[in-house]
């Protein structure tokens, strides 16, 4: 039997770990990434202390260098602000006209409101060839300079391009099943690696998860990037966040199941779960995991999500209150740092 063909546009903490997976589970991975990467790819992997040799895919630093290549999943790991630039929508535009005359499933990493039908207009695809996927496990460059905690390698970390995380159930990729077809073929492929698992979700509860996030991680940049117990005993903080949380998580287009999930998510429970995962990530530093990631590399993403939200549910005639404070927080801790918002 043929090799599945899988495109991954982008190299990077995202792109590499599941290219690596994927080629476990006997995938033929090709990049799409305009830096150059080396033939082979050192990745190290916090849950067993030890070093993964990722080799034998192809690599091409064009699009123009795939015509007439066919393929059975895109995979574009853009975050959401890096697809609207127009850097970014060119890079879709050309994807599109690759993969419009074939049958391809596209599977995007992007967050936030609107970028579905943002993906689907310059793509010009119809909507059941666009997916949502994300990591499940955490990965970061090892430029990150993250605290080593034991019993981490330095020196293996060192030998590294990436390094990675999976949680206790080995989830490694979330994918909505807006089309299950395709979601069932790419879950029983990646699942094949047997390290490695695909965890999927309706589109409805993808959405939800879309946004819900990113109050959090502002409470975790505003405190300080301390531990998360640190954060949460700054109850007038905590409390603002969950309600902010709230707020989103009630919009009108995330219906009963936001509802529901608003009900359950206290600050009580909220805490208890970030807590949870943090101590589940050790030996990987979650603090100085987030403050990287979610305080650097995809900040604009986030901070770009809140102001959607916050906008969509004035239109709607919802006041936002939390929200609002929340961000306004938020901008007054950047003049007091010096941090330059995106927004």
């Amino acid at each position: 039997m043929n090799k599945p063909s899988i495109l991954i546009v982008g190299a990077g903490a995202t792109g590499l770990p599941i290219g690596y997976h994927l080629s476990l589970a006997g995938a033929d991975i090709t990049y799409l990434d305009r830096s150059a990467i080396d033939a082979t790819q050192q990745l190290y992997c916090y849950d067993d202390n030890s070093l993964k040799t990722f080799t034998g895919y192809h690599a091409v630093d064009d699009v123009a260098a795939l015509t007439g290549r066919r393929f059975e999943f895109v995979m574009i790991t853009l975050d959401g602000h890096t697809a609207r630039t127009e850097g970014g929508a060119a890079t879709l535009r050309a994807l599109g006209d690759l993969i419009r005359p074939s049958d391809a499933t596209v599977i995007m990493s992007a967050f936030g409101i609107g970028v579905r039908e943002h993906f689907l207009e310059v793509l010009g695809i119809p909507d059941d060839r666009l997916l949502h996927g994300f990591l499940g496990m955490l990965a970061h460059q090892s430029a990150a300079n993250l605290p080593i905690h034991a019993p981490t390698d330095p020196a293996k970390v060192a030998q590294a391009g990436i390094c990675y995380r999976h949680p206790k159930n080995r989830i490694g990729f979330r994918l909505d099943t807006g089309n299950p077809a395709a979601a069932k073929r790419f879950a029983a492929l990646y699942d094949s690696s047997g390290v490695s698992r695909c965890a999927r979700m309706s589109r409805e509860m993808d959405s939800i998860f879309n946004t819900i996030g990113f109050p959090l991680y502002t409470a975790w940049e505003i405190a300080g990037w301390p531990d998360f117990a640190t954060v949460a005993k700054n109850k007038e903080l905590w409390k603002l966040t969950c309600a902010a949380q709230r707020e989103i998580m009630t919009l009108p287009r995330n219906g009963w199941r936001g509802r529901l999930l608003a009900l359950a998510m206290g600050p009580r429970m909220n805490a208890k779960v970030q807590i949870n995962m943090e101590r589940g990530t050790r030996p990987m530093d979650l603090a100085a995991f987030n403050r990287f990631h979610h305080g650097g590399k995809v900040r604009a993403q986030d901070i770009g999500a809140m102001y959607d939200s916050l906008e969509e549910g004035r239109r709607q005639g919802r006041p936002m209150k939390s929200l609002q404070e929340l961000l306004e927080r938020l901008k007054a801790h950047e003049a007091a740092n010096r941090v330059a918002s995106p927004a």
